[in-house]
């Protein structure tokens, strides 16, 4: 059963309701039973979320490094979902917020903030849209090369053999795209999808960091505007600096095995980062695909995953929930 990323909720409601403690799952050790990524407890309003820290996630996945997420994989997908925030997150979103909403006798030059392409990987800019419900932005079209352009190819059966001979789910990875690549397109959906919902220009530009900060800095004096870059990486910042783009550094925090609090919404996308990240993942019994043989662009844009039925009673009351919540949907939609 293909689910697309905002229906997902329907499964977290099912699994609270059988457990609201679970955990989430996938094959570190390939001799060994699915080790935890991440534990979820859901009794309280606001979920949480234990996490591993970077020594215990290496000692699982040595054995086979080429194939599975590194570290900074594991956390981009807790980053990516909303689940552990970054260094000075809070207190960034509101200085850009209120830059927004200045008025023209209070602000000179009119502002764009603008993004580099792991801003889109890491969902910066989803966290930000919603954080300042208005603004306008400008990104170069670098950042958008950088995210289409395909560079980790596909996995080989070659590469697959020794996994697949010890577990099936892995034959689910053939011909589809690797880590990275899948990354990327977590980044490609995001980009899409911020077009769509607010003021964006997007200028021309070569890849790269200094094509990137160049065209930002023309346009900056082009529009006698300011343009604020946000990025990830210290070198990018730097070199934003040197074309007149004013650079904020987000920094990835230090994780280490812990709990955190969030929101429902936020475990609904982990589970979508893990599944995608990860190329599956195990809850309960229930295999959530993040690649599988035949995805297709069409379940890439629409950030589909695939649910099989690992555990057959929770399935089948998922599968009618779905067919309730989509029924209602198509009503709804022919309404308006």
């Amino acid at each position: 059963m293909k689910v697309g990323r905002d229906e997902l909720m329907v499964l977290l409601n099912n699994l609270y309701e059988k457990n609201p403690d679970f955990e989430i799952k996938t094959k570190l050790k390939i001799d060994e039973k699915d080790s935890s990524l991440a534990s979820v407890d859901l009794k309280d309003d606001r979920a949480k979320v234990t996490v591993m820290d970077e020594n215990k996630y290496s000692e699982l996945t040595f054995e086979h490094e080429e194939i599975l997420p590194d570290y900074s994989n594991y956390v981009t997908s807790l980053v990516s979902a909303g689940v552990l925030k970054l260094e000075e997150w809070d207190k960034q979103y509101n200085k850009i917020a209120n830059e927004f909403k200045k008025s023209i006798y209070e602000r000179q030059r009119p502002l764009y903030v603008s993004f580099d392409t792991n801003c889109f990987i890491n969902r910066i800019s989803y966290q930000l849209d919603r954080y300042v419900k208005q603004g306008v932005f400008v990104v170069a079209d670098g950042v958008r090369k950088e995210l289409f352009k395909e560079v980790a190819g596909k996995y080989s059966e070659y590469e697959l053999r020794r996994l697949t001979q010890k577990d099936g789910r892995f034959k689910q990875f053939l011909n589809q795209p690797k880590v990275r690549e899948r990354i990327k397109k977590i980044g490609k959906a995001e980009y899409d999808r911020f077009k769509k919902n607010v003021t964006l220009e997007e200028i021309p530009s070569g890849t790269g960091d200094n094509e990137i900060a160049e065209a930002l800095g023309n346009f900056a004096r082009a529009r006698n505007c300011d343009v604020w870059l946000i990025t990830l990486d210290k070198t990018m910042y730097e070199i934003a600096a040197g074309f007149g783009v004013k650079p904020i550094l987000f920094e990835f925090p230090k994780v280490h095995e812990r709990k955190i609090r969030t929101d429902w919404e936020n475990v609904c996308d982990l589970i979508y980062t893990m599944a995608v990240i990860f190329g599956f993942i195990n809850i309960s019994g229930i295999h959530v695909f993040g690649i599988w043989k035949g995805k297709n662009p069409d379940d890439w844009n629409e950030e589909r995953v695939l649910i099989t039925d690992g555990n057959k009673k929770i399935f089948e009351k998922i599968e009618k929930d779905f067919v309730v919540l989509r029924a209602l949907n198509e009503i709804s939609s022919n309404t308006n």
